[in-house]
């Protein structure tokens, strides 16, 4: 009798592989939930980084869209990124035309200088595997890479500020300091580099460059200066290819508007044109506006001068300059207008819904690519989105990519 039950119990366990296959295919927020039945579960879906890197992997191959969005605060309402508070807000799954609530996000660190009883405010300035990538600005010292679902987050050394003597150039904390995160190669790398001037009149395009590499590095790792006039910093830079990209500029001239690539394996950085436009007469301009990143490739916003239409330009192939083709035509006058302020695409739904972000007005923008129709996400959710990207929830520990350490 015992030994029938025995059998009975061994029949009815299932097999380590059958269970990994259902659990890769739950929601994330079903699985934190699992992290209570025991020990083994708790490991599994909190330092195993395999079953972490599944998981993200299969995340990844269904296109599951969901966005990390940012509220600016209502009396801090500017333009510029360095000077902009914004507060995290929300992790937002989009399926379909169906919008969920919009989930605000406990933060488990605070800034020390923000009044408890307020919201506290951060810059975001990279996002990566589900992990983001946060500064304080009141502590400008500060900076974090935090996983919002697990809630685990590590500290790293904020970038000295370069020091170049007296007789030659300057880099100031209260200049602007541009930040990047990526992953290659099993590797997580932060980029900053910031405007150096010329002592007296203090003019000049140099940009001082210094990477770190978690888990390697234990201080920051100077490279090669830039000379660039200007680099648009006010979204975070789309990874593609192994290489993070900005709008930049080497003078004032239009004419010199290019792609700056930070090469993250490498770490070189390269330039890619933007797209030829050969379907305008002499008196028709073109405009290049914000790049981005769909379906893992290299993207932009045009539009003529005369035209009403917005297009998307997709680069087939990365770095091939005539590979950039016109992919989406976006024939909407709501559109058109936000292409003059910050228009700049988020991601592409599995039903074929291209989401815009106007990040000058806030306003979150789905197009459906089949009907034309277009639903402004902002009223739904009934704040002003100033900051919205692409998301992936996941299991990754950023103590588990520097070994456990807690890095200051």
């Amino acid at each position: 009798m015992e030994d029938k039950k025995k059998k009975k119990d061994e029949g009815s366990i299932l097999p380590d592989e059958m269970i990994l296959f259902i659990l890769l295919l739950l929601p994330i927020k079903s699985l934190m939930r699992f992290r209570c039945v025991n020990k083994t579960w708790l490991q599994l879906l909190t330092n195993d980084s395999h079953f972490a890197q599944l998981y993200l992997n299969q995340l990844i191959k269904n296109n599951n869209l969901s966005l990390l969005a940012l509220r600016k605060q209502e009396q801090t309402l500017v333009l510029h990124d360095e000077t902009t508070l914004a507060t995290i807000y929300s992790a937002v799954e989009l399926r379909s035309s169906l919008v969920s609530s919009a989930i605000p996000l406990e933060v488990p660190f605070r800034s020390t200088t923000t009044n408890s009883n307020s919201n506290s405010s951060y810059y975001v300035y990279g996002i990566c595997n589900g992990l983001v990538l946060v500064g304080l600005p009141k502590e400008k010292k500060k900076l974090f890479i935090w996983n919002p679902f697990t809630n685990d987050y590590i500290h790293i050394p904020y970038p000295p500020i370069p020091y170049h003597g007296f007789d030659s150039e300057l880099c100031s904390d209260k200049g602007t300091n541009y930040l990047g995160f990526g992953f290659i190669n099993n590797r997580y790398k932060v980029i900053r580099f910031c405007d150096c001037y010329s002592l007296p009149p203090y003019v000049g395009s140099n940009k001082h460059v210094s990477v770190y590499t978690l888990g390697v590095d234990s201080t920051w790792r100077n490279l090669e200066e830039i000379v660039y006039d200007d680099i648009l910093t006010d979204c975070i830079p789309p990874l593609v290819n192994g290489a993070l990209h900005w709008n930049a500029s080497t003078d004032s001239n239009s004419d010199s508007e290019t792609i700056l690539s930070f090469d993250l394996k490498d770490e070189v950085f390269y330039e890619i044109p933007y797209p030829e436009y050969a379907g305008l007469n002499d008196q028709e301009i073109m405009y290049f506006n914000r790049i981005g990143e769909l379906g893992g490739l290299l993207c932009m916003l045009g539009a003529a001068h005369s035209r009403e239409n917005v297009e998307i330009w997709v680069m087939q192939q990365y770095g091939v300059a005539n590979s950039w083709i016109k992919t989406f035509t976006i024939g909407r006058p709501e559109v058109r207008v936000s292409f003059t302020s910050c228009l700049r695409p988020v991601g592409v739904t599995q039903n074929r819904e291209i989401l815009l972000n106007d990040t000058g007005t806030g306003e979150l923008i789905l197009y459906n690519l089949e009907t034309s129709s277009v639903i402004n996400l902002r009223r739904q959710f009934g704040h002003h989105f100033y900051n919205a990207y692409t998301y992936t929830p996941c299991f990754i520990s950023p103590r588990a990519i520097t070994g456990g350490r807690h890095i200051m």
